[in-house]
């Protein structure tokens, strides 16, 4: 039987009890262990990341508990991980499980523009911020707007590729080299975009 890390009941305070519900069952019945990494946000934090820029907005679903961010833990390696394949596992875990408690919820990974693996919240649609508030304190955020696992294993992959692209090169004529390169190119911006995209979304409060 999994249990939740010290860290992990900190960031569950104030969260909404149905969201805690989906949570827990998820822990106990997904394939995957995982840590709760922030749940209820503060007005000061939210603000503080507008101000910087790094989000646009004071309507996060964390400002009023509805909201968590969680952290799967890589069953070979016993560490957390913010990679893709393990979101693709924890998420329709996380659905699972609400389905079985009855709770309608969102999840991150779903959104088509801007996705995000550790984001699960309540649909808005049902559980509207007016109709329940927490009286429990936040726990203490993030100091700094930090770079995800995830947008950094991106950056690795464009890199990558970039790299064995250019290594191929020598190989073609000069026409299909510039074929390569012009492809080369597009697909460098189209990652660079999807890095700062998925970093904003990341770090921003409508989440």
């Amino acid at each position: 039987m999994r249990s939740y890390s010290q860290r992990s009941l900190t960031s569950l305070n104030g969260v909404h009890p149905d969201l805690r519900r989906v949570i827990d069952r998820a822990l106990q019945d997904g394939p995957l262990d995982f840590a709760v990494i922030e749940g209820l946000r503060t007005r000061k934090r939210q603000e503080q990341l507008v101000a910087s820029g790094a989000s646009q907005t004071m309507n996060s679903r964390h400002l009023t508990g509805h909201a968590v961010d969680l952290l799967p833990i890589d069953p070979t390696t016993g560490r957390g991980e913010f990679a893709w394949p393990l979101y693709d596992q924890l998420g329709p875990a996380v659905k699972t499980a609400a389905k079985k408690e009855g709770v309608p919820i969102v999840w991150g990974g779903d959104w088509t523009s801007f996705k995000d693996g550790p984001h699960f919240e309540l649909d808005r649609r049902v559980y509207d911020n007016s109709k329940w508030s927490t009286s429990e304190l936040p726990a203490q955020g993030r100091s700094s707007v930090t770079q995800s696992g995830t947008v950094r294993a991106s950056a690795v992959t464009v890199a990558s590729g970039a790299g064995s692209a250019v290594a191929a090169l020598s190989a073609l004529d000069s026409v299909a080299q510039y074929i390569v390169l012009a492809f080369a190119g597009v697909a460098v911006l189209a990652g660079i975009w999807i890095m700062r995209e998925r970093l904003r979304k990341w770090a921003g409060g409508d989440r």
